[in-house]
């Protein structure tokens, strides 16, 4: 393997990235610590937080490591590990806790830190978020000419692309690298299932012969780029199973790219079509036995069309019924409220003291004027019950965080915040909506403005909220597995991978003497729902 070093490259300037080292399944781009601004700043992601690639020794300088978390970080998968670090530099992660650590995982790697001076380099990867890893040197030639000084490469092609895996406190955030394709033993009877997964973070699942095959992380099929990589990945477990196809099952959302995708094969094939529930999916991914389950996140299209993310539902699959959820909260603006947090705050407590807090933070009057009528009349305001949404408009009223220039940005703040704090126990208010038990979010964000107003130290705020929100969602699963007699709850979900949110309810579950039932084989996020939509279409009905 051959390092090689293309011609006609400018010269490198005292701050910038460094070189773009390409691992065994894509390109990176990585730099020094101290040139991690500069890079930032040429990848437009100021804020988001980046991976670093160190020795082992500097990683435990950095971060604190436990034995379980010491083992994933040194086993043959080489995930990305999300550690707790020791002191927060705003050069890596920017208002984090929390900073993503690998080690050197191919021979370019050991090469590479074997002549560095340096023990860590700041890693991410040369594609832009949600799409496909790059893995041809002449899109990095004309996609990176002005981000990265050096390329570094070799001369074996990459066949196939495969992002970092990454996993935290042992659950898998991303599957991929290492652990992908994945192969799980399961029955699910003689048919032969196709499922290509949600809208973000996808990836595809075949079962076949008693076996599911779970392809590695594809990303968010978006844009037709990630869709190609999508069929692509589909077409290649497809093809080295010889699978045929007599049932495909994609997400109830009839808008995604991958919804279409999933007709386009069921017509080809002759094949039945299944639309299964984001949030269903969720939990039949956790267990096929009988349970409440909880399934926690962002966004998932609901049976009413409106955004689900704050769900219990009780039974077997493919029968979970939807029993409980979160209040249904305005997001004005729909997309734009996910973007700037402080629109999903006044969706949610639409009052006189948010609408001042606003202007004080620079909202002219004009602006609040349109923003108040768009929720008085309802135009262009989506419902949602999202646990995800209601997080970021805690970050926005604490003013921990004001737009979302990531994914998941405001509610991972937010999170960091709380780590420093102390939760103290708030009232909750539970409400009911037709059959279901709702718990009320406006309630919980009206007792942390009221305790914002007084002067309540911010991170107190943050953890109570955090605390408050995961005790009510709790209390409802165990009031319906007691009236129903089911003695385990499920727990799904993005929001899951919150630490002091997950403890909470797993607690509160376990302290009414119940089981809890999560999966350490999938991500707790959505890369767990093409294996979920296998399960629920192999479950019959």
């Amino acid at each position: 393997m051959r390092p090689q070093i293309p011609s006609g490259r400018r010269q490198p300037s005292s701050t910038g990235a460094r070189s773009s080292p390409s691992g065994g399944s894509g390109f990176h781009i990585a730099c020094t610590e101290e040139a991690a601004p500069v890079l930032k700043r040429r990848l437009g992601r100021t804020e988001q937080p980046l991976a670093v690639m160190a020795t082992p020794e500097e990683v435990e300088r950095i971060a604190v490591v436990s034995e379980e978390e010491r083992r994933i970080l040194q086993s043959r998968e080489r995930p990305i590990v999300v550690l707790e670090r020791r002191t927060i530099r705003r050069t890596r992660d920017p208002g984090l806790h929390t900073i993503g650590c690998m080690l050197p995982y191919t021979g370019l790697h050991h090469l590479l830190f074997a002549n560095l001076a340096h023990p860590l380099l700041v890693m991410t990867s040369a594609n832009l978020p949600g799409y496909p890893m790059i893995t041809d040197l002449e899109i990095v030639l004309g996609r990176l000419s002005e981000e990265v000084d050096y390329i570094l490469t070799h001369d074996r092609r990459i066949v196939n692309r495969c992002d970092d895996s990454v996993v935290r406190d042992g659950y898998i955030i991303r599957l991929s690298r290492g652990l992908a394709p994945k192969r799980a033993a399961i029955d699910l009877g003689d048919a032969t299932i196709l499922s290509v997964g949600p809208e973000l973070n996808a990836n595809v699942s075949v079962y076949r012969n008693g076996f599911c095959i779970t392809s590695p992380h594809v990303g968010n099929v978006r844009n037709p780029q990630t869709l190609a990589y999508l069929q692509e990945t589909a077409e290649r477990i497809g093809g080295l199973l010889d699978a045929r196809y007599d049932l495909i099952v994609h997400d109830l959302h009839p808008q995604f790219l991958s919804t279409r995708y999933a007709r386009e094969v069921a017509e080809a094939a002759g094949a039945e079509l299944l639309a299964v529930q984001h949030h269903r999916a969720h939990i039949a991914a956790a267990t096929r036995e009988e349970c409440v389950g909880i399934a926690i996140d962002g966004v998932g299209y609901g049976d009413d069309a409106t955004i689900w993310g704050g769900e219990v539902f009780s039974g077997t699959v493919p029968h979970l019924d939807r029993v409980a959820h979160l209040e249904v909260v305005p997001m004005p603006g729909g997309d734009l409220a996910t973007r700037f947090p402080e629109r999903m705050l006044y969706g949610i407590l639409p009052t006189s003291g948010v609408r001042d807090l606003l202007s004080s933070r620079g909202w002219s009057e004009m602006e609040l004027s349109v923003l108040t009528r768009q929720v008085e009349r309802g135009l262009n305001v989506a419902a949602t019950s999202s646990t995800g949404r209601v997080l970021d408009a805690a970050a926005a009223l604490l003013g921990i965080c004001r737009e979302r220039t990531y994914d998941g940005e405001p509610a991972m703040k937010l999170e960091s915040a709380a780590y420093a704090g102390k939760a103290t126990a708030w009232e909750s208010e539970f409400l009911r909506d037709g059959g279901c038990e709702v718990l009320s979010t406006r309630s919980l964000l009206a007792e942390a403005y009221r305790r914002s107003a007084a002067g309540e130290r911010v991170n107190d705020i943050a953890a109570s909220f955090q605390y408050n929100l995961a005790r009510g969602v709790a209390a409802m699963a165990v009031r319906v597995a007691e009236e129903r007699g089911i003695p385990r709850v499920a727990l799904s979900g993005g929001v899951a991978y919150n630490r002091a949110i997950r403890e909470t309810v797993l607690s509160e579950v376990r302290a009414a003497g119940l089981e809890v039932v999560m999966n350490r084989e999938y991500p707790l996020g959505d890369g767990c729902i093409s294996f979920g939509q296998v399960v629920y279409g192999g479950s019959g009905e």
